[in-house]
């Protein structure tokens, strides 16, 4: 009936799939640049920063590095002010670790003050069931305080 197909080609190309090695294609080895953890054990409250993505690939670092340190002697700070991204899977971990710490009588305090913190907080109502401070001394003068009459 028609003699035009019902499609026309264009000529703009499709995506392409990458290769590895190509610029832009996550390998192990750039993992470690975007996500890392460092824990200061040598302080009262222990007090780990996180740097990078919290996504459904690091979720599990943090949720490690939590459970053997909530429990701490003095407490724990989490430091979230080098996050760039915080997928659901860390709200879970943040969840989870709230709801230990609620039921263990543990001191522990989340500093939160970027906007890609503290919005996906804000959305599921995180922002005020944590303990969230602005700042890595706010948090720890918290911990402190909670630690001593826990």
């Amino acid at each position: 009936m028609h003699d035009e197909p019902l499609w026309k080609g264009s000529d703009l190309a499709g995506p392409q799939p990458r290769e590895p090695g190509d610029p832009g294609t996550p390998t192990e080895s750039r993992a470690h640049e975007i996500f890392d953890i460092d824990v200061e054990r040598a302080r009262r409250p222990v007090v780990a920063h996180v740097f990078g993505a919290v996504d459904l690939l690091t979720a599990p670092a943090l949720r490690m590095c939590l459970e053997d340190h909530v429990d701490a002697d003095g407490g724990l700070v989490l430091d979230l002010t080098s996050v760039d991204f915080l997928a659901a899977a860390a709200l879970t971990v943040l969840a989870d670790t709230d709801r230990r710490a609620a039921r263990d009588h543990l001191a522990w305090a989340v500093v939160a003050s970027t906007r890609p913190v503290l919005r996906p907080l804000e959305v599921v109502g995180l922002r005020d069931a944590l303990p969230t401070y602005d700042t890595v001394p706010d948090a720890v003068a918290a911990v402190r305080a909670a630690a001593l009459t826990g």
